[in-house]
């Protein structure tokens, strides 16, 4: 007999289990979601991690490829964008020397000396704490050999006249005879407009000439007194001014005394050409046109314009009935000399002419001079001491900046009888920067600044075997004609 299962109302067995059933199942379903939500929030950390890790990759990656392409470290490149101001060079052209040379004749002269300048700035400025920015003054009547080339160079053209019309000179000598002197007349006179620029300091170089080294300390001195340039530091301009290139013992003011620098502001620094001057007349000594730096200020150029148009420039004797009766002494060299000598001595300072603008000229007076009045002087210093350096002598690795006028121009391929001589080693300096001119390229250049960056010229290298050493490759013998052109 089949027995039949019945449920005893009053037993709570069958629905006990029932409940715990549901209740596993519930906390089943709960600890699997937790375990997925946990899942999930380890695979988003671990995916964000990779990100930050790709994205570090992808940075360290850039910098090491802009370190392989700039060959700079993390703080040079940190130093160019923390420049303390920019720095503005100047050169001028005047003409294109028509009488000498074709347009394409003078556009590749123009070419050499401009090209290898500015690379040179460039090369010093790399570690430099300033930028720089280049300036060309041209004449109308140059524009036809320089602009183009000047332009391609990164020079910023401004193209100006001559900043003042000779007819209106006050003076009869000087009016008809300003454009007489020198080998520009008053044309020469383009060079004061860079006391019109808006950079803090400019520089006013010929193009025949090289900057082989910072010079920070100068620029340093000028602004110090300019509180966004870091200035006001008493200890620190003490320190700066002891450390200057300055030619000692020729600087004195208007009672006689020494003048200190300690207590002024300094709006020029000049070297002196005491080649050009006669016995005796070294405190008179022309300012060198090749080398100034100053203070742009608008007010200070038109004082020059008026100094001219006023005409004080007696014949026979120069500026003031003093300054500047020598070649070129009616223009910038003489009209410099006469405005630090006799109407502002309290704003410029002479620089050693040995390190700065340094021409590789003989410091004393000749000891076969034939004038008999100038017997007492043979031998003895130039510019006036009894000790003077010979700037032929002097360390290159002691030389700021360079000037081609004693040495001849490296374009002319100068055939030195010594190969140890200063001019021999000033001009292998400019032929090596020349050298690293050929060998850039606008990749290599990677500091953003296009103004700054200096085409590739069409041809590497020189096929000229005449004293490599000197030359590098460059001359294939004494003379201009010798000479392997820089093309762009």
């Amino acid at each position: 007999m089949a027995t039949a299962l019945q449920r005893n109302p009053g037993s709570s067995s069958g629905d006990g289990r029932i409940q715990i059933s549901l209740f596993s199942l519930i906390t089943c379903l709960l600890v699997i979601a937790f375990s997925i939500s946990l899942i999930g929030l380890v695979f988003q950390f671990i995916a964000v991690h990779r990100i930050d890790n790709q994205s570090n990759d992808h940075i360290n990656n850039t910098g090491a490829a802009a370190l392989i392409r700039g060959g700079a470290s993390a703080e040079l490149e940190s130093a160019k964008t923390n420049k303390k101001a920019t720095i503005a060079y100047t050169v001028t052209i005047t003409g294109c020397s028509e009488k000498h040379n074709s347009v394409k004749e003078a556009t590749s002269l123009i070419t050499q000396g401009a090209a290898v300048l500015q690379h040179s700035i460039h090369l010093a400025h790399s570690s430099s704490n300033y930028d720089y920015q280049m300036y060309a003054f041209v004449h109308p009547a140059a524009t036809s050999c320089s602009v183009n080339a000047l332009q391609r160079l990164g020079y910023q053209v401004l193209i100006r006249n001559t900043p003042l019309d000779t007819s209106d000179i006050a003076t009869k000598f000087l009016r008809e005879n300003i454009d007489k002197a020198s080998c520009c007349g008053a044309k020469e006179f383009l060079k004061l407009y860079a006391y019109t620029l808006k950079e803090p300091v400019a520089v006013i170089l010929d193009l025949d000439s090289l900057v082989l080294r910072p010079m920070d300390a100068l620029f340093d001195v000028m602004l110090m007194e300019e509180k966004e340039y870091g200035g006001g530091d008493e200890m620190r301009k003490k320190k700066l001014l002891n450390q200057l290139p300055i030619h000692r013992n020729t600087r004195d003011d208007h009672d006689g005394v020494t003048a200190t620098l300690y207590n002024k502001r300094i709006d020029t620094f000049y070297t002196k050409d005491y080649n050009m001057i006669n016995p005796g007349g070294e405190k008179y000594a022309g300012v060198q046109g090749g080398f100034l730096m100053l203070r742009p200020d608008e007010d200070t150029f038109a004082e020059y314009i008026d100094l001219v148009l006023q005409g004080n420039y007696i014949e026979g004797r120069g500026w003031g009935g003093k300054y500047g009766y020598f070649f070129g002494g009616a223009q910038v060299q003489g009209l410099c000399s006469y405005y630090f000598g006799e109407i502002h001595p309290d704003k410029g300072v002479e620089l050693n002419r040995c390190r700065i603008n340094q021409m590789a000229d003989a410091p004393r007076f000749d000891m076969n001079m034939k004038e008999e009045r100038y017997r007492d002087a043979r031998g003895k210093c130039r510019d006036g001491r009894k000790e003077c350096e010979d700037c032929r002598e002097t360390e290159l690795k002691d030389i700021l900046s360079v000037h081609f006028t004693l040495c001849g121009k490296p374009w002319q391929c100068v055939g030195f009888k010594d190969p140890d001589s200063l001019c021999s080693k000033l001009h292998s300096e400019w032929f090596r920067i020349r050298r690293s001119l050929e060998e850039s390229t606008r990749d290599d250049n990677t500091d953003g600044n296009e103004s700054q960056l200096l085409p590739r010229p069409k041809k590497l290298g020189g096929a000229g075997s005449y004293r490599p050493e000197i030359y590098h490759g460059y001359c294939t013998g004494v003379g201009e004609r010798s000479y392997i052109p820089l093309t762009i």
